[in-house]
């Protein structure tokens, strides 16, 4: 479970140009009234290449030249090249049958009877309240799977009856605020507008690109003319991570979790005080949405201020790990799982979850999925890795943010542009508006460019991929797990931290995928959907800057 995309095809994405994302410290224009959708703005001429600003940018750090192929001393290594099956297959013998609720609740005895007539053995219930449904996860003989499905869908109250599926991992007015963590801030000669890094200095280009540090600002009074939003930074907002877990010691999550719940197997572990991640996918996804920012250590997120909810819904991967394509039960989640932690994520208070998984579409997360929204979740997942015209679920599902992944394209050093990735899905039935694209990086097998990756945390139990030592260019700092990730996995976590900003700013979740897509930067590429997120944008919107 580690790389979580699909690598090696030739890109047919149109490379577009980076623009910039706006101006420098302002005037004092007083704020809009009622929030407005804004014009999109339009696309850059070719070759243009901006910062998000020059104001605030960050003092030169020493630094020695890395060799291409071995960043010593940090030796970062990338997680293997891994897709993503586009049939992920189903969990032997179980079967999600949903009834109307209000039928069920009415008679529970005849439910039952028809369980018990087709020889289904009840598992975990979901009751979706706000949805008007309730789903029993059922197991039958494998072998009298299409029999039991085709009884039971003929009981009385019963919508529907499907097959379980397993899921894998997808591995202004206000001038820029800058943070002092040390890989946003980069390392000298590369610090510089507009990505802070280089093919060979590492750094946090998606931050820059997304222009989150100018988003951050309208929080603080010393860049900001509008007045202070004081939760613009996300501040009260929670994120729920349902993924492999995280490290709960690492110094960037360490102060960021309110909540870890582990549900594997229909077993759940609520408080978890033995929460781990042995994979690493967790924790990355976790420190891209809403690591701690400020604290002189690794790299800032988008998501600042908000706090994080961690769900483990996978197992731990077999020592071999988890080949692409594989069906080994460690290397998958199964649905129930992922819905009783979206079912607790929202009864434990989250507004936005974060969803970098997917597979093919299953009743019991969609009902999952759509009981959050409509109690006002933001739910936000991968649009998936495998060179797709149609979205993976749960991005599919109605109402759900689905985000692909951007990425640079250096192979001329001299004018860098971004393009959407090789891999990246997008649905080409709804092609401006299936969702939006994020940074997600786009590298081959063994790339030594750092540009090509997103570099954020990793678990200190991820022996295989994880570099544990103190943050480049400071040997006595603490110890800093980090590694080299890419996929919609990655993109992901950007937009929901974008999320929870805006939810901190007053926007209703109703609305924040619209503010998301009138915002982006717009995008020529057929794959881009609404455009590629911009932070700063989006938050101007929601605080009524008029002139970001």
């Amino acid at each position: 479970m580690k790389s979580l995309v699909r690598l090696g095809a030739l890109s047919l994405a149109v490379g577009f140009a980076l623009s910039a994302c706006g101006g420098g410290s302002g005037g004092g224009n007083p704020p809009m009234g009622p929030r407005s959708t804004p014009t999109p703005p339009p696309p850059p001429p070719p070759g243009v290449l901006a910062a998000c600003t020059t104001a605030g940018a960050p003092q030169s750090a020493g630094r020695q030249t890395l060799s291409a192929g071995s960043r010593s001393p940090e030796v970062l290594r990338g997680h293997p090249v891994r897709g993503t099956a586009s049939a992920q297959g189903y969990v032997p013998g179980e079967l999600a049958v949903t009834f109307d609720r209000a039928r069920y609740l009415q008679d529970r005895s005849q439910m039952r009877s028809s369980l018990s007539a087709a020889r289904a053995q009840a598992g975990t219930q979901f009751d979706f309240a706000a949805i008007g449904k309730v789903t029993q996860i059922v197991r039958v003989d494998p072998s009298q799977v299409d029999a039991a499905t085709a009884q039971l869908k003929s009981a009385p109250g019963v919508q529907s009856v499907d097959r379980v599926a397993y899921r894998h991992l997808m591995s202004s007015n206000a001038s820029a605020a800058f943070t002092n963590d040390p890989y946003y801030r980069g390392f000298a000669p590369a610090n510089v507008p507009p990505f802070y890094e280089s093919a060979s200095l590492p750094g946090q280009w998606d931050m820059h690109v997304t222009c989150a540090a100018n988003a951050w600002a309208y929080a603080n009074a010393s860049s900001n003319s509008l007045g202070i939003h004081a939760n613009a930074t996300g501040t009260g907002i929670k994120i729920a991570i349902i993924d492999t877990g995280a490290d709960v010691t690492h110094p960037e999550l360490k102060n960021k979790i309110v909540y870890a719940e582990t549900d594997v197997n229909g077993v759940v572990t609520q408080n978890d005080p033995s929460m781990h991640d042995n994979d690493g996918h967790g924790t990355d996804v976790a420190g891209i949405a809403a690591g701690e920012n400020g604290n002189g250590v690794g790299f800032a997120s988008t998501g600042y201020n908000a706090q994080l909810m961690i769900f483990r819904v996978f197992a731990d991967p077999p020592a071999a790990g988890c080949p692409p394509k594989s069906t080994d039960p460690l290397c998958s989640a199964s649905t129930p799982d992922i819905a009783t932690a979206i079912q607790d994520a929202v009864s434990k208070g989250a507004r936005v979850i974060s969803l970098s998984l997917g597979g093919s579409k299953d009743t019991t997360e969609e009902n999952a999925v759509a009981n959050a929204i409509a109690a006002g979740v933001v739910v936000v997942a991968a649009s998936g890795n495998e060179t797709a015209t149609t979205l993976d679920y749960p991005a599919a599902d109605p109402g759900v943010i689905a985000v692909g992944a951007s990425a640079i394209d250096d192979s001329n050093a001299s004018a860098p542009v971004e393009k959407v990735a090789s891999y990246s899905n997008y649905d080409a039935a709804n092609p401006t508006a299936w969702g939006v694209v994020a940074p997600g990086g786009d590298p081959v097998a063994n790339d030594p460019d750092d540009l090509h990756w997103i570099e954020n945390i990793d678990s200190s139990t991820d022996k295989s991929f994880a570099t544990c030592a103190a943050d480049y260019g400071n040997p006595t700092g603490p110890t800093d797990c980090r590694a080299l990730f890419a996929g919609t996995s990655q993109a992901t976590p950007h937009v929901a931290g974008a999320a929870a900003l805006l939810l901190g700013a007053g926007v209703p979740a109703a609305n924040v995928k619209n503010v998301l897509c009138a915002t982006a930067q717009r995008l020529t590429d057929p794959k881009a959907g609404c455009g590629r997120l911009n932070v700063y944008r989006a938050m101007a919107n929601a605080v009524g800057d008029p002139n970001p």
